[in-house]
């Protein structure tokens, strides 16, 4: 299946937050010019890999630094024989879960964690409900909003958030939850290619009590079926190999889902002389 990255609705999403946009050989590829420094070239789970273009476009733009994010160990290997180094940091999540929708609700249901079918249950008996909403402006202000005052930092995320929705366009979908009519917490799919990815989510503490983050995704799951998609992708979860600590959280959270842990090779970077 094609990556998320390598779609035109992504394209237009990445030249809206300032990367400029190159199509070679049925791929995408994204540069961004740093002031006094020269130019970043990244590309990210191809369908192919051809390192001629690779050179040729890093020439053209002066680049010191090409970022490639690999779609498998084949891949991996091939940048390893030109000289890429693995780096520490990737850009992209290295390890997510799949869950795969070709199943009943019913089967999904029975590979989810005990609990989380329970917390599915306690979440409709406290009354939340979901509503969807094409207010990308009041999930975007929400989102910064729980980020706030559940991280103690601000993180500015709300043009990436609404550039992506808009970019989407019909295949972007927002769900918002409602407790006695307060939002107590929403996500945002991306559906592409017969894959709907777990994007953005956002909870107060309250909805966090009444599981309303539980519910939310059960309803993504169901959403994602009734359109088409095969997979659903949590968009990320603790990888042991580039550890992150605040990502242990949510990690369980997502685990407790069930679904197929899938591995990437990570990132891989070259340095040059933009000459």
């Amino acid at each position: 299946m094609q990556d998320l990255r390598q779609t035109p609705q992504y394209a237009i999403y990445m030249q809206k937050i300032g990367w400029k946009v190159e199509w070679e050989n049925g791929c995408f590829y994204y540069i961004k010019r740093l002031p006094f420094l020269g130019s970043v070239i990244k590309f990210q789970r191809p369908t192919t890999l051809d390192h001629h273009d690779i050179e040729t476009l890093a020439k053209k733009y002066k680049v010191f630094q090409v970022i490639l994010e690999p779609k498998d160990e084949s891949q991996a290997i091939t940048l390893k024989s030109h000289f890429y180094k693995l780096s520490k940091s990737p850009f992209l999540p290295s390890k997510t879960i799949h869950i795969h929708l070709n199943k009943s609700e019913e089967e999904i249901l029975k590979t989810l964690h005990q609990k989380t079918r329970y917390n599915i249950k306690i979440a409709e008996r406290n009354g939340i409900e979901i509503w969807s909403s094409e207010d990308i402006d009041q999930f975007a202000d929400f989102w910064q909003q729980c980020a706030k005052k559940q991280r103690g930092m601000f993180l500015s995320q709300k043009k990436e958030i609404k550039e992506i929705f808009k970019a989407f366009g019909e295949h972007a979908e927002l769900l918002f939850a409602y407790h006695n009519k307060m939002l107590v917490g929403a996500i945002l799919l991306i559906h592409s290619n017969e894959v709907s990815y777990y994007m953005y989510a956002a909870s107060t503490n309250e909805g966090k009590k009444l599981f309303a983050p539980t519910y939310l995704v059960w309803k993504g799951v169901q959403q994602s079926k009734w359109r088409g998609s095969k997979i659903f992708d949590f968009e990320g979860i603790y990888d042991d190999r580039f550890p992150l600590p605040t990502w242990k959280g949510f990690s369980k959270f997502k685990k407790s889902w069930g679904g197929e842990e899938v591995l990437y090779p990570g990132c891989f970077i070259k340095w040059r002389l933009p000459v």
